[in-house]
């Protein structure tokens, strides 16, 4: 019984970030500058760590910048497709829901393989073994998707300020 108790706090942690990623990526969302502003914030620090991460292994410079390439083309499109509307006092917003699905699932797709990457490595391999533990740090494929999300939300976030505090401004005049 004690073993199946640390595998579902994990989970349960798991699921409830899942579910609210699911939940704020699909549909109308209230604009909060304040909360946009920090997941820019924290987005640009962790592109800025895993970019010196990067020199470790050059190559996924390469993949860094594909994905960086990708999001700007995903923000371009949601850009084009974006709606805001205002709901009594307050302004909401959303993209194409194609976009938001693509979106969600490049990140759950690559969320669930690298769960069950660890499931396999962790069961035919000795975790302790330092050359069996830099693999995380060498996986190319996980950092290209990792700056295609992060470019994606740092532009559509940064574009969803600036459309809707001049959006919110107009109300007020």
């Amino acid at each position: 019984m004690n073993s199946v108790i640390h595998y579902i706090y994990p989970i349960a942690i798991i699921a409830l970030i899942l579910y609210r990623r699911i939940k704020r990526s699909i549909g109308f969302q209230p604009f909060k500058r304040s909360r946009l502003t920090t997941r820019i914030v924290i987005f640009s620090i962790i592109t800025v760590l895993l970019l010196g991460t990067s020199a470790l292994h050059p190559i996924s410079y390469l993949y860094d910048l594909l994905g960086i390439i990708l999001g700007s083309i995903l923000v371009m499109y949601a850009m084009k497709h974006s709606t805001f509307e205002m709901r009594n006092t307050t302004l909401y917003y959303r993209t194409h829901i194609w976009i938001e699905s693509l979106v969600l699932f490049i990140f759950l797709s690559r969320f669930a393989y690298r769960i069950v990457f660890m499931l396999q490595m962790t069961s035919n391999v000795n975790m302790n073994d330092p050359q069996n533990t830099q693999y995380y740090a060498k996986d190319p494929l996980t950092m290209g998707v990792f700056f295609l999300l992060a470019a994606y939300y740092i532009g559509f976030y940064s574009f969803v300020i600036k459309r809707g505090t001049s959006l919110l401004s107009k109300e007020k005049i």
